[in-house]
């Protein structure tokens, strides 16, 4: 009883070694220590594993926690389970009370037991993981932990279920960590260099490697991704090298590796959160990592990834792919179900069926009635319009665009001669579904919707009603022709000019008849030779019928018919 006392109730311990901080009530514990920390003198094997103990007692204990599974012992407070009291003991004042009394040395981890703190010692700072997984090459401390990772990973046990939602975690310190950090929003973890916060220190010595230091150890074996973690690499092997994305949007066809993707394409497309917000403009984004894109591609111009085809160059490798698909390999997978256009992305497709079919244009010019369907396009408008910016230039002519697709529809017009797109009701050929578009309904439909505001002229595009403006009302002719002192509104009406007076002249075949313009000799035709054809089968018609009542009268005479 007075052991007991002194031990339990008065904490004394005077038996102590020389060589540890040791101590004990008992000099029976302090043998059994020396024996076993000291000597390596651990007779005790157990038959079932290669545990080793250095009393009976522990043996036991070793056998009924871990094989049989016997925990008779509850926690007062929670539902966890042990072998023994003194176990239930150091739950209690790690757990509930946060009693950790041992800090390590190194940095500012504190352990419940020695024992734990030594782990700590061993597999943070000096790196010992003697432990490996007999599936992988991952390297644990201890078999416990070696247990866990076969459990979660290999075999796929997460026996703790959130409560609040289907996350399912390996261990309880795992599902606490999730509780507090996505259902309580406790992330008490700050990063040194920048706002981060996280739920644990681990997260945060992740971010900074990967963030601050850009230390990407894991390498993926079939390209050049490299990760931070095991489990981030796990996570792009398994979508993009396996296409598994076994988590799908309840309100549409879109799928993703994980659910925390999942869940920002749920709040981005369908709720519209967009909760980081760029500094030097109104540009949203719904994750930081795409704030950073937008910041480093527009604001500072880094475009790091090049196309290996052509000089274009993007902010990141998804970019230069879609980049290398759409343009180089010609592959739009995303089909609009109300015409024939064909995106790249589902989000040109989206741009499209809302700017074309939906008529949703929410971006309006600050110095005319313009509208667009998106920034980058009412950015063009400005640039081009109001700004005069046309930064793309024709090899072949002074031809300037605000964009290398205009540019590019240049050239495949002007030089190329490349007009695949015909119009259903006559042989006009455009270059662009939309010159065809804006044909049909100019001159098939009649459909002229933009009016002058000084007289009641009509035009099929504010462009050509521009033009008008320019030319009749403001008398603005800049186009000069090279041969003579005629001006125009347009180089088109300079191109026209030229052709007839100072270039080619048409000869029409029949008759000595000359032109300048192809079209008067088609009119020609049509007024003298075919009025003159005309001419003459009329005589020929009416000398045929004259013929036919003259024979008809003497046959009438002849045989004496009244």
């Amino acid at each position: 009883m007075e052991l007991y006392l002194n031990t339990v109730h008065l904490g004394m311990k005077n038996h102590k070694y020389t060589l540890c901080d040791f101590q004990r009530a008992q000099k029976s514990y302090l043998k059994h220590h020396i024996n076993n920390q000291h000597f390596g003198q651990t007779n005790l094997k157990c038959s079932n594993c290669d545990y080793v103990a250095y009393r009976k007692s522990n043996l036991t204990e070793h056998i009924n926690n871990v094989h049989l599974g016997m925990k008779k012992f509850k926690c007062s407070q929670c539902d966890y389970r042990a072998a023994t009291k003194g176990t239930i003991k150091l739950h209690m004042e790690s757990v509930h009370l946060g009693l950790k009394d041992h800090k390590c040395s190194q940095c500012d981890y504190r352990a419940a037991t020695k024992g734990r703190l030594k782990i700590h010692m061993e597999s943070v700072h000096l790196g010992l993981k003697d432990h490996k997984c007999s599936q992988c090459d991952y390297r644990a401390a201890t078999k416990g932990t070696i247990k866990l990772h076969m459990e979660s990973v290999h075999l796929g046990l997460k026996n703790h279920e959130c409560s609040q939602c289907d996350y399912r975690a390996a261990t309880k310190g795992r599902l606490k960590i999730h509780m507090e950090s996505v259902h309580l929003g406790l992330k008490d973890h700050k990063c040194s260099q920048c706002d981060y916060r996280a739920a644990t220190k681990g997260t945060i010595k992740i971010h900074l490697e990967s963030v601050h230091l850009g230390l990407k150890n894991y390498k993926c074996s079939q390209c050049d991704y490299r990760a931070a973690t095991e489990r981030r690499l796990k996570i792009h092997t398994e979508s993009v090298h396996l296409g598994l994305k076994d988590h799908k949007c309840s309100q549409c066809d879109y799928r993703a590796a994980k659910k925390g993707t999942l869940k920002i394409h749920m709040e981005s497309v369908h709720l519209g959160l967009k909760n980081h917000k760029c500094s030097q403009c109104d540009y949203r984004a719904a994750t930081k990592g795409r704030l950073k894109i937008h910041t480093e591609s527009v604001h500072l111009g880094l475009k790091d990834h090049k196309c290996s085809q052509c000089d274009y160059r993007a902010a990141t490798k998804e970019t230069v792919k879609i980049h290398m698909e759409s343009v180089h390999l010609g592959l739009k997978n995303h089909e609009c179900s109300q015409c024939d256009y064909r995106a790249a992305t589902k989000g040109r497709l989206k741009i499209h069926t809302e700017s074309v079919h939906l008529g949703l244009k929410n971006h309006k010019c600050s110095q005319c009635d313009y509208r667009a369907a998106t920034k980058d396009r009412l950015k063009i408008h400005m640039e081009s319009l109001h700004l005069g910016l046309k930064n793309h230039k024709c090899s072949q002519c002074d031809y300037r665009a605000a964009t290398k697709e205009r540019l590019k529809i240049h050239m495949k017009s002007i030089h190329l001669g490349l007009k695949n797109h015909e119009c259903s009701q006559c042989d006009y050929r455009a270059t662009t579904k939309a010159r065809i578009r804006l044909h049909m309904e100019s001159v098939h439909l009649g459909l002229k919707n933009h009016k002058c505001s000084q007289c009641d002229y009509r035009a099929a595009t504010k462009g050509r009603l521009k033009l008008h403006m320019e030319s009749v009302h403001l008398g603005l002719k800049d186009h000069k022709c090279s041969q003579c002192d005629y001006r125009g509104a347009t180089k088109q009406s300079v191109q026209v000019h030229t052709e007839r007076k100072h270039l080619k002249i048409y000869k029409f075949t029949h008759c000595d008849y000359k032109t300048n313009h192809k079209s008067n000799v088609m009119k020609h035709e049509n007024n003298v030779h075919l009025n003159i054809k005309v001419s003459f089968l009329m005589t020929v018609i009416t000398k045929h019928l004259q013929g036919v009542t003259l024979r008809c009268i003497l046959t009438v005479k002849h045989h004496g018919i009244k």
